[in-house]
């Protein structure tokens, strides 16, 4: 969370354009492997689209939402915040750079075994 208010603290040119882009969750696998890929795409509109590939089945899923992002006061992004299943998350974003973005859900603190839920790491897709 320092880390957060650090980031937010010393870049103010931090705006709705800086995650802009697709987006790869990645980890590293000598410590956590994924099966399969996870990638957003954000349109810097408040919208997403996310596609979701499954190594086990061979099977991709596409989807689409929405997002919230307040990187001046909180320095959060809430995926889906109009709907009030399990996908109205949000996540702190620890980390913004123009290649790396780090997200820590709200509530919860960093562990190695909580990669791919509750603390997500992704790299800008080219």
């Amino acid at each position: 969370m320092l880390a957060a208010v650090a980031l937010l603290g010393c870049n103010k040119t931090l705006t709705q354009a800086s995650i802009e882009g697709s987006w790869s969750e990645q980890y590293d696998p000598t410590v956590f492997a994924m099966d399969g890929s996870v990638t957003y795409t954000f349109d810097g509109n408040n919208g997403y689209q996310l596609h979701v590939y499954d190594a086990h089945s061979g099977e991709s899923h596409d989807y689409s939402g929405h997002y919230a992002i307040d990187l001046i006061n909180k320095g959060t992004i809430t995926i889906n915040p109009a709907m009030s299943d399990f996908s109205n998350v949000t996540y702190k974003l620890v980390k913004l750079t123009s290649k790396e973005m780090e997200w820590q859900k709200e509530g919860t603190t960093y562990s190695v075994g909580t990669w791919g839920s509750d603390y997500r790491h992704f790299v800008r897709v080219k």
